[in-house]
């Protein structure tokens, strides 16, 4: 295949807003260099290429920048090129809005996929456009995305793993609302919307703490997340305050007040903030215990000065019904 020519099978044209998460010069068949381009989003991704006589690669446009991009996607080819591109250039603001919520993540780069799915159709299923606004201002940044998908949650102690940052987010999140919906199921829809967002991002601040590979970074040694979390959050909290003022100050108290055995903190003065905290305590420590109990089936085990107890329970193919008696 010659990029230059023509002679190449196209389908369809084909055009969007992706990130660039990959760039490298190389060379077809015929000796003639080219640019390859990886093109993502929450979705897919796809391999493109753009002729090096080309004027619309601007050398403004860096790795994991938003790019409006236009071609045609190309049939079986030497190249193994998805697409040949005609134009590219930086996505402009109003593009980028335009596109769904947290399309702009990058599935390549994110260790687990599954968990990723789960993360957008949530995030899109929120009724309150201002906390989907805030998810995005925070979630969807050039400096934060790739360490949110691929973080672990902890070095050693729960979701040590990489994704697990992710992976705690989403189950603290889901946790919060399943436990709303058991304890106060009159709960206002935006309160319950207010609790998803608040787990989902307890726990953002570690994104300063690690970088893009999950290895610790210096202020994993010197800095508390916790106090990292509102300063992750601060461009998007901004937003909220012209918006959704108390909504604002809500997710400040949740994140920030006192937890056992916190050293500072006021006293949590909403159910929101405990369920955050409950939420938060049973991922990690059903996380912990499925490592524990990864090799052995039941019993007493120690970890630390933590202690897990599993009971042998004997399985019965018996079903038990429970059957509805009148008199």
């Amino acid at each position: 295949m010659n990029l230059s020519n023509s002679s190449y099978r196209s389908s369809s044209n084909f055009s969007g807003v992706y990130r660039l998460t990959g760039r490298i010069v190389e060379f077809d068949q015929h000796g003639s260099p080219y640019i390859k381009l990886r093109l993502s989003n929450c979705d897919t991704d796809y391999i493109a290429g753009l002729g090096v006589d080309n004027e619309t690669m601007p050398e403004a446009i860096g790795y994991l920048d938003q790019v409006t991009v236009s071609g045609v996607e190309c049939g079986s080819n030497s190249l193994g090129l998805d697409v040949k591109l005609h134009d590219i250039r930086l996505a402009s603001r109003d593009e980028v809005n335009m596109q769904p919520y947290l399309h702009s993540l990058p599935r390549v780069y994110c260790s687990a996929p599954e968990t990723l799915d789960k993360l957008v159709t949530s995030v899109r299923s929120l009724k309150s456009v201002h906390l989907k606004n805030f998810i995005r201002r925070v979630i969807e940044r050039r400096d934060r995305l790739e360490v949110f998908l691929n973080a672990p949650a902890s070095r050693s102690h729960h979701h040590a793993y990489r994704g697990g940052l992710l992976e705690h987010s989403l189950e603290v999140a889901r946790n919060v609302v399943a436990m709303i919906k058991l304890n106060e199921p009159n709960m206002p829809r935006a309160l319950l919307e207010l609790g998803f967002v608040a787990g989902l991002l307890h726990d953002i601040g570690k994104t300063f703490t690690y970088d893009s590979q999950g290895k610790p970074t210096n202020a994993w040694s010197l800095c508390e997340h916790d106090a990292l979390t509102l300063e992750a959050c601060a461009i998007a909290l901004a937003y909220l305050d012209r918006h959704e003022p108390e909504l604002a100050i809500t997710l400040r108290h949740i994140w920030t007040c006192a937890s056992p055995g916190a050293r500072y903190g006021v006293r949590p003065a909403t159910t929101l903030a405990k369920y955050v905290r409950d939420a938060d305590g049973q991922s990690s420590f059903s996380n912990k215990q499925s490592k524990i109990f990864r090799n052995s089936k039941y019993g007493l085990n120690k970890k630390g000065a933590e202690t897990f107890w599993l009971p042998s329970i004997r399985s019965s193919s018996q079903e038990i019904t429970i059957e509805k008696t009148t008199k």
